[in-house]
């Protein structure tokens, strides 16, 4: 149950790496030309929110960017810069899929993180997480071949395919100046509160990783190592089921009174057994402050905490910024 983490983390990471890879070798290789923005396709997310992709028109034909966003990105009639390889779908120059990979490498490191904080990496566990993810690869690669597809792009085309085979594609897609702009007013009463917002949480939150840091390199900077056992678990109840948190038994060096704590980090399913040695951090004047020593994973909630206010503070200066310069575009338009 536990390589589900590293599993699902790899595989993530994987596929961030294999998108910003994409693109470059793809930018490498293409011819680049001018296009316009001539609208925008209206798709639903999972969320049944709108998602603009825009249209563009350029020397190689209409096509429609693979990637798209719940504010219309640019403004119809925009000049873009266009990417194309023979015998394959146009590209609109963008940075988003480094973006995207980067977030998607966030993900991924943080849930293989997790994973390298709370169980203790094994032979087995690399032996089993490369076989699973080779079987996954390997599947996943069948149904791609099956289907035809032997690149992004050409799943991408399918999938195009697929959505303009059950619906009428023109009435989707935006292409009056004027319609864009109620939307474009509709949004932004949201938008000019919801970017600051975003940011600053984010920005509290980045704050409150840094003080975690703090507090957990004073504490390594004065805890002495010893040896203890872990002899019990806590269980703690919640919505999702129970975690365990490992109780810890030993004695400080010097002493002949054991000491029992229980460590800051639980999982499920635990992530230690009944009767397993461990290596403690202490304080020397208040033992029973302690942990089980993990290396460089001691650093886990307070890295954790801080990429997620990343994330955060990102969403919410990009969309301030993309906000500011739709109103600079308004006025000169």
């Amino acid at each position: 149950m536990e390589l589900l983490f590293f599993i699902i983390g790899a595989g993530i990471f994987g596929f961030g790496v294999y998108l910003i890879y994409d693109h470059i070798n793809y930018e490498r290789i293409a011819m680049e030309t001018k296009g316009k923005v001539v609208g925008f396709k209206v798709s639903k997310s999972s969320k049944n929110n709108d998602i603009y992709k825009p249209v563009v028109e350029s020397y190689f034909g209409e096509f429609t960017s693979g990637y798209g966003s719940s504010i219309p990105p640019y403004e119809i009639g925009e000049r873009v810069d266009v990417l194309y390889i023979s015998g394959k779908e146009p590209r609109l120059k963008s940075n988003m899929p480094y973006y995207m990979g980067i977030i998607l490498m966030l993900f991924g490191g943080i849930f293989c993180l997790i994973f390298f904080s709370i169980f203790s990496f094994t032979a087995y566990h690399f032996l089993s997480s490369l076989f699973f993810l080779c079987i996954i690869a390997v599947f996943v690669r069948k149904k791609l071949k099956a289907n035809g597809i032997d690149s992004l792009d050409e799943w991408k085309e399918k999938i195009v395919l697929k959505q303009e085979q059950t619906e009428d594609s023109e009435k989707h897609i935006i292409r009056n100046r004027a319609d864009l702009e109620k939307i474009h007013a509709r949004q932004q009463k949201m938008i000019k509160f919801v970017g600051p917002v975003f940011a600053i949480i984010g920005l509290g939150v980045i704050g409150f990783g840094i003080y975690l840091g703090l507090e957990r390199y004073d504490f390594l900077e004065t805890a002495v190592p010893a040896s203890g056992t872990v002899i019990d678990f806590h269980e703690s109840r919640s919505d999702d089921g129970y975690t365990y948190y490992p109780i810890v038994e030993y004695t400080p060096p010097g002493s002949y009174e054991a000491v029992t704590f229980r460590h800051d980090t639980g999982s499920n399913p635990p992530s230690f057994q009944k009767g397993e040695a461990v290596e403690v951090l202490h304080l020397p004047d208040t033992p029973d402050v302690a942990i089980i020593d993990k290396g460089i994973f001691n650093w886990t909630t307070s890295i954790f905490v801080t990429c997620f206010g990343l994330l955060f503070t990102m969403a919410g200066l990009a969309a301030t910024v993309n906000s500011v310069k739709r109103n600079k575009r308004s006025k000169f338009a």
